[in-house]
């Protein structure tokens, strides 16, 4: 197996970062080249690492779903962690706007995986939940992965002034759909 060089994984950190920002601020149109001068790379190391927008776009999905991964393994066995990886998902929703739109071509087969893998993260967390009295008795996976699509829906297409606003009465209004406090 080659050995990656350090600036090679350094450089291909910083275009993820600013991918994220690039995707959040100016949504799913922005050029690979404007995410490149927003990492301070060429177009050339860019395309070394991402053939397309959309690869780009997967790896910074899956990474999220890694990133929930280990989140929720730090939560096991909190009574409310189900309501910990919530929000945390929905923050990573409202940081991360514009990506799903880049993907929307993206093979269904490909979301359908990602999507099985968040949910796994949640089940042991809602059964503690539940038993806990935190998150309400009828409340299961799929209305929790709903409630995280009515969430991103909810702010897809608000402009700045309005988004964070709307973020924050979505979540209060799922909080009390899905848990008792």
């Amino acid at each position: 197996m080659p050995v990656t060089r350090k600036d090679a994984v350094r450089n291909r950190d910083r275009l993820l970062a600013a991918a994220r920002r690039m995707f959040a601020e100016h949504g799913h149109d922005v050029a690979l080249e404007e995410i490149a001068r927003d990492a301070g790379v060429s177009r050339t190391t860019i395309y070394r690492n991402f053939a397309t927008r959309e690869e780009l776009a997967a790896t910074v999905f899956a990474d999220n779903v890694a990133q929930i991964e280990h989140h929720a393994a730090g939560l096991r066995g909190q009574p409310d962690g189900a309501v910990q990886l919530f929000d945390f998902v929905l923050d990573m929703q409202l940081d991360n706007r514009g990506l799903a739109q880049v993907l929307s071509s993206a093979d269904l087969q490909w979301f359908i995986e990602h999507a099985h893998r968040i949910a796994a993260c949640f089940e042991p967390l809602l059964d503690a939940g539940r038993a806990a009295g935190v998150v309400h008795p009828v409340v299961d996976v799929d209305d929790l992965m709903l409630a995280i699509s009515m969430g991103e829906s909810a702010v897809a297409g608000s402009d700045a002034a309005q988004r964070d606003n709307r973020h924050k009465r979505v979540r209060e209004m799922l909080h009390r759909a899905l848990f008792t406090r």
